[in-house]
């Protein structure tokens, strides 16, 4: 996939999401490799400052449009999960298998919100891999912008399920690649995550773990 950055685009934030897209590489550049944009290239990923953090769900052609605001998605996980998101990648919690995983309090989730949790029947991510709470694809159970009172959005299905890992990683899960390797019909390759890392703009995972959010568009 080629990229590019929009004219306007802060340098010192270019700096954080070229981290994002060296890990990408490091990943998945044998298969999916993001690539700047060359002359001549018609369809290619435009990152620019946007209102919050979103992108389209896979390619749609021309000029596709990533927003990675420098007010809140400048980390490396929120980055490698809007770019999962151009790849063809959904939520995890919109998965149409979800409730045999999770449960859903939709009285704690602000209307407005709600459809980031609605279930989309019509993808078929779920028969590339099973389901992956903790995969960076999924939202965490809670979230000042969406959680009434703070009250959890979903209560986990399975067994000793650690809540502090969900929707806050900033890495790819095993699941994650799997789906894309999967999804491009590229073979097999063994997979090392980068242990006790979170979602901080901190390169040594030093500060508070950020929640990742895409934006109610």
């Amino acid at each position: 996939m080629a990229y590019s950055f929009d004219p306007s685009y802060p340098q010192q934030a270019r700096q954080t999401v070229l981290r994002g897209i060296e890990r990408w590489n490091q990943v998945l550049g044998d298969c999916l490799p993001l690539q700047p944009r060359r002359a001549g290239d018609r369809d290619y990923i435009n990152v620019f400052n946007g209102g919050g953090c979103f992108s389209m769900i896979g390619k749609v052609g021309g000029g596709q449009q990533l927003s990675l605001s420098v007010n809140g998605c400048v980390y490396r996980g929120t980055v490698i999960h809007e770019f999962l998101h151009a790849a063809g990648l959904i939520h995890t919690q919109k998965r149409p298998d979800r409730d045999n995983f999770i449960t859903m309090h939709w009285g704690n989730i602000v209307e407005s919100w709600k459809s980031q949790f609605t279930k989309e029947s019509s993808r078929d991510i779920g028969k590339y891999t099973d389901y992956d709470i903790y995969s960076i694809m999924h939202y965490s159970y809670r979230h000042p912008s969406w959680s009434i009172n703070n009250r959890p959005g979903f209560t986990s299905k399975i067994p000793n399920t650690d809540y502090r890992r969900i929707g806050t990683g900033d890495d790819f899960t095993e699941s994650d690649v799997l789906a894309i390797r999967r999804m491009y019909k590229c073979p097999a390759r063994k997979f090392k995550a980068i242990p006790n890392h979170n979602n901080s703009n901190d390169r040594n995972g030093t500060k508070e773990r950020k929640p990742i959010l895409c934006s109610n568009e």
